[in-house]
């Protein structure tokens, strides 16, 4: 034999060890090989007179060797070795994983859309899908919790930060697709977590979560923050995840200290070369890190973020400590920590959020319901770019939106005064884009007729409850050019007169009342029963804010529209008695309509 054993350690090069954390996967003399918890992608391989580092790419190939006095045969049984065992450790179900969780099964594909992807479970609220592809083509996909193994439309939907409650679009081999259970729920309760069409209750791929699932948990450390200098101190301290630690009530006299900082690192002792300084979350970032100067009295909780390096399981302390004076104030150790905390997560952003960053939304439009405006129209419109309605309600609407008096705006509302609905947004119920019944709730996303049993039964509808008397005729603003990018306007109203409107003439519009009272929440949502992401926020108030300013509306009921276009297109001054007579007219003939159908 060789005369030695090298040993493989999963960290990153020319940094702590994971040796500590490794375990024996497979011996065949002369090799050992052990696994550790840090990284799956690099490994190092130790031994008396010499090193060499591997980076492993996928199961079956190794990307970069580098080192020295190491032989074609053992770098040939290298390969051996890394293509099967290693590659293995984490299909087993109920199995922990470092960067992921607990792995509960590999998504199957039964229905053709091009689905896959590993499910695991980050704690008791969150999972994640690594590398998963979907072909968004399926109609009204969700993901999906269910009580049984078979998913059912009692099942719980998951909303995603890529397409919040809407269907799922395409995926492309995402590194990592993070779900957050919503309202109470816990993963432990339910059976199945799948691919479920809603609206044909089909599966496109389910895996089972077994019954002794084991759930990475947060840990309180057993000991508390204490010091000798400054008034060092705290309550229980709790790890997060493997690079997030909680400290509740924190105490330091930081106006008084030369300079202090959260400290962690490695070995028996604090010292100055032994860790690193770690920011607090909300006040640094990890390239600029500042010193505590301000008193806290312990009324304050603090989180700390550790850097990838010096995750949970590599450190041995956390110290308040003056580099000023290389002085240790106080410290804890880290001992005895469970080896199946939650895996770190990185912030995740929504695709809307991203989007958004990129532009300026337009100025929101306000309606007061004033003593001269107690009557609010919904029509339907597109929903103006970036820049409209996804910058307004930070949601991805639909293909239409409602447009409230004829303008993207949210609305105000006084308590004990009757206001009158007037819906336009279709009737057609053999089209989802124009069969919109408007109800209002609590609810910021709409779509009622899609939501299910359980989501159903966390919303309150205040008005709008029966959809068959909620639906009206079509009044539609629409662009002539549809190559007109609306994100080139720079507000609402100046990229609303570039719209034509149009009303089915062979139709009515649904009329009904609504009165706020002293119980209706302060924040309601005007929806469409049928579609998600179409409305947006009532504000219900005792008296109408001054510091809001009020508008009066352009024309949008469809006779005065069709009036007031009639007048553009008339060259100034040619205007004639007459037809202003029948504009006025044809305004009368709309009120009276419209108070018949009250009566």
């Amino acid at each position: 034999g060789m005369g030695w054993s090298p040993s493989v350690d999963v960290s990153p090069v020319g940094k702590h060890s994971c040796r500590r954390n490794g375990r024996r996967v497979h011996t065949r003399p002369p090799v050992t090989i052990v696994y550790g918890a840090c990284r799956r992608d690099r490994f190092l391989f130790h031994a008396p007179r010499t090193l060499m580092q591997v980076t492993f790419l996928g199961t079956r190939s190794v990307l970069l060797v580098k080192g020295s006095n190491m032989t074609l045969a053992f770098g040939l049984l290298l390969l051996a070795f890394l293509a099967g065992p290693l590659a293995q450790l984490n299909s087993t179900i109920n199995s922990y994983d470092a960067d992921y969780g607990v792995f509960i099964g590999e998504l199957p594909n039964p229905s053709g859309g091009d689905v896959k992807g590993r499910v695991y479970v980050i704690n008791e609220t969150a999972l994640q899908i690594a590398n998963f592809s979907y072909n968004g083509k399926a109609p009204d996909l969700h993901f999906w919790l269910d009580q049984s193994e078979v998913p059912t439309k009692d099942g719980l939907k998951i909303p995603s930060f890529e397409f919040g409650v809407t269907p799922l679009g395409r995926y492309d081999n995402a590194e990592r697709v993070v779900l957050i259970l919503p309202g109470l729920h816990k993963i432990g309760t339910f059976r199945s977590f799948s691919l479920f069409c809603l609206k044909y209750e089909r599966n496109f791929g389910s895996v089972i979560i077994p019954e002794t699932l084991t759930i990475p948990k947060p840990q309180f450390l057993i000991s508390e923050l204490r010091g000798s200098r400054y008034n060092v101190g705290s309550g229980p301290i709790l790890i997060i995840d493997r690079r997030t630690i909680k400290i509740f009530g924190f105490t330091f006299d930081g106006d008084k200290a030369p300079d202090g900082y959260f400290f962690v690192g490695r070995g028996p002792n604090v010292g100055y070369d032994a860790g690193v300084k770690v920011p607090i979350r909300g006040r640094d970032t990890p390239e600029l890190i500042t010193a505590m100067n301000e008193r806290y009295r312990g009324g304050q909780d603090i989180i700390i973020d550790l850097p990838e390096e010096y995750d949970i399981n590599h450190i041995d302390w956390l110290s308040i400590y003056c580099y000023k004076f290389r002085v240790n104030f106080g410290h804890v150790p880290i001992t005895n920590v469970s080896q199946r905390i939650p895996p770190y997560v990185p912030p995740q952003k929504r695709y809307d959020d991203i989007e958004l960053s990129k532009v300026e939304g337009w100025p929101v439009n306000s309606l007061l319901g004033t003593e001269d405006r107690r009557n609010f129209t919904f029509q339907l419109g597109p929903p103006g770019g970036h820049r409209g309605y996804q910058s307004m309600a930070r949601a991805r609407p639909g293909k239409f939106v409602w447009y409230v008096n004829g303008y993207l705006a949210d609305i105000y509302m006084k308590r004990g005064v009757s206001y009158t609905l007037i819906v336009e947004g279709g009737d057609d119920k053999s089209t989802s884009d124009f069969y919109n019944p408007l109800y209002i709730s609590n609810d910021p996303f709409g779509g009622y007729s899609k939501l299910s049993s359980d989501e159903r039964k966390q919303v309150k509808v205040l008005a709008g409850s029966d959809p068959t008397q909620t639906a009206g005729r079509l009044c539609l603003w629409s662009q002539d050019n549809t190559e007109d990018d609306p994100d080139k306007y720079n507000s609402f109203i100046e990229y609303r007169r570039s719209l034509r409107l149009k009303c089915d003439q062979n139709s009515r519009a649904a009329v009904f009342k609504f009165t706020p009272t002293a119980n209706t929440p302060d924040t309601l949502y005007y929806q469409s029963y049928n579609s998600y992401n179409m409305g947006w926020k009532i504000h219900v108030v005792d008296d109408m804010p001054k510091d809001v300013v009020d508008f009066t509306e352009e024309p949008y009921q469809y006779e005065s529209w069709l009036q007031s276009q009639n007048l553009l297109d008339t060259s100034k001054g040619s205007g004639s008695t007459a037809s202003s007579l029948t504009g006025l007219l044809l305004r009368a003939l709309y009120l009276a309509a419209i108070l018949f159908l009250l009566e």
